[in-house]
């Protein structure tokens, strides 16, 4: 029997990493009873998992994610900081270096919380359980759709095997990213600093770095190279490639801090978005979410967000819900689409600056980058570029907010100095 309000009886989920955990928190309100498996043994404390390689990795929750959640989940935002992450306010405990400068420091009026993936993941899974009507079982391999659910949800993440045979147009880049990580006690001298930096480089140059704090009062450090370059996984190695940084601040952090965990690499050669939203149709009352959908270059911070959002469309449509659950699917996946088409646009901008990457690059290209750049030189300069910038970047605010308002009259007035001193060479 179902009760009243509810839609359904039963939702399977097949993953319980952050889409499958976020996909549960939508699903909550509208099912009576709601099973996430997973094929993994999924810890009691926070630590890495066999299912989630790249978890010893730096991972961000932007802004937009966060908000997310929190609609999802209301107080999840508490119980991660309860938990340990650290608040890093935007842009006071931030240190970024774009291509040839550090990004102005300004009190934008957000922070942000950093965390640990395996942290951050067992902070959700104890939300979403206190819900009251979702199970989740651990040591549960899926091989097949479940035949015996109202509707499945597939959370299986970039290797997905459950949907690989639907014939679906995609968007592929090739990006040949490869990054290596450890996480690390912190110096006395640094101790209490809640600092984010990040040393972002000019394109072709395709050496990042990254320093996250997180719980516990330690650093998760984070190294990346393209194509060819591979970051070393000895301790020396991992240094003298810090110091190569055209700035010192990661480098100073490495110098004395102690390493708690070996460096592991972790390497992607493709960002892949899969348009369901134009192919074939799926099983009935079946969906995907997360990286099945999009999976991106992980360097930009976007994955765990956009899974969120993802989940908060998927509420949506049930909310909206019109004709029974056979017609959840279709109003789902067009809103999915949107939330990975800005991630992706964000992130596929930066990758095909790079000559080798593979991709198809649009017509206007050039353009489109001298408008970005336009964009940030006009946010060293105007508090309120700088606030949209951020917004934009972290899914607060739909792109398109770029193109009007006071803001972006700004970013064209730098646009047109810009080629006023291009023709005057």
């Amino acid at each position: 029997m179902i009760t009243e309000g509810r839609l359904g009886a039963r939702a399977v989920i097949v993953g319980a990493g952050i889409a499958g955990l976020a996909a549960a928190a939508a699903l909550a309100s509208f099912f009576e009873a709601i099973e996430v498996l997973d094929k993994d043994a999924l810890p009691d404390t926070p630590r890495p998992r066999k299912g989630v390689p790249q978890d010893l990795q730096v991972h961000t929750l932007l802004k937009g994610g966060e908000l997310a959640i929190e609609s999802l989940l209301p107080g999840t935002r508490a119980a991660l900081r309860a938990a340990g992450a650290t608040e890093v306010r935007q842009t006071e405990d931030v240190s970024i270096w774009e291509r040839d400068a550090w990004h102005a420091t300004r009190d934008l009026g957000h922070s942000q919380l950093m965390m640990s993936r395996p942290a951050f993941e067992q902070v959700l899974r104890r939300q979403v359980l206190q819900l009251g009507n979702i199970v989740i079982r651990d040591r549960t391999a899926v091989d097949a759709l479940p035949d015996n659910a109202d509707m499945t949800v597939i959370a299986t993440g970039r290797g997905d095997t459950l949907l690989a045979g639907i014939e679906l147009p995609e968007t592929v880049l090739g990006i040949e990213v490869s990054y290596s990580s450890a996480r690390f006690a912190k110096p006395a001298r640094f101790r209490g600093e809640g600092r984010f930096i990040a040393c972002i480089p000019q394109p072709p140059d395709d050496h990042y770095g990254l320093v996250c704090p997180v719980e516990n009062d330690e650093w998760l450090i984070t190294l990346c190279s393209r194509f060819d370059d591979r970051v070393p996984d000895d301790l020396d190695g991992f240094w003298a490639y810090a110091e190569a940084l055209p700035v010192p601040d990661i480098a100073d952090r490495l110098r004395k801090a102690v390493p708690l965990t070996p460096i592991r690499r972790y390497r992607i050669a493709e960002a892949r978005w899969r348009h369901f939203e134009r192919g074939a149709a799926l099983p009935s009352r079946v969906l995907p979410i997360g990286d099945c959908i999009s999976s991106f270059n992980p360097t930009f911070g976007q994955g765990m967000s956009v899974a969120v959002g993802h989940a908060v469309a998927l509420r949506d449509a049930l909310a909206n819900c019109q004709h029974g659950l056979d017609g959840v699917v279709p109003a789902y996946l067009p809103r999915a689409a949107e939330v990975s088409r800005q991630a992706w646009s964000l992130a596929a901008l930066v990758d095909l600056e790079y000559p080798r990457t593979k991709g198809e690059r649009p017509p206007n290209f050039d353009k489109i980058v001298q408008g970005t750049e336009a964009m940030r030189r006009a946010a060293a300069l105007h508090p309120e570029v700088q606030l949209l910038r951020f917004e934009i970047g972290n899914l607060m605010k739909p792109d398109s907010a770029a193109r009007s308002g006071p803001a972006a009259r700004l970013v064209a007035r730098e646009m047109a100095r810009a080629g006023g001193r291009s023709r005057g060479r």
